[in-house]
């Protein structure tokens, strides 16, 4: 029963992280231009994305489900959106 809570868990990390990813590229393609090189906001938003995108396919690439819980939760948070804290926070729940 572990294993199917834990798949279900990592296809919501999955689903989670693409949505997330989604957002970070929307708000980069419809960033105000020109982009100065030092924007940190921007430098900020992007160098997210490519952390995320990283992440993403090494819990993709994962084949234990619950490995691919706990690599999710070692990982930073991309936003300081709270239903990111929320969503974390439920996910860490599930491993006790």
């Amino acid at each position: 029963m572990a294993a199917v809570a834990d798949r279900s868990v990592a296809k919501e990390i999955v689903g989670h992280l693409r949505e997330l990813r989604q957002r970070l590229s929307d708000e980069i393609r419809t960033y105000p231009t020109p982009i100065p090189r030092c924007d940190a906001q921007f430098n900020h938003l992007y160098e997210q994305l490519g952390r995320l995108a990283r992440d993403l396919d090494a819990i993709e690439g994962t084949r234990s489900e619950r490995a691919a819980v706990e690599a999710f939760l070692a990982t930073e948070p991309y936003t300081d959106d709270p239903s990111e804290r929320d969503f974390r926070a439920r996910v860490a729940a599930t491993l006790r």
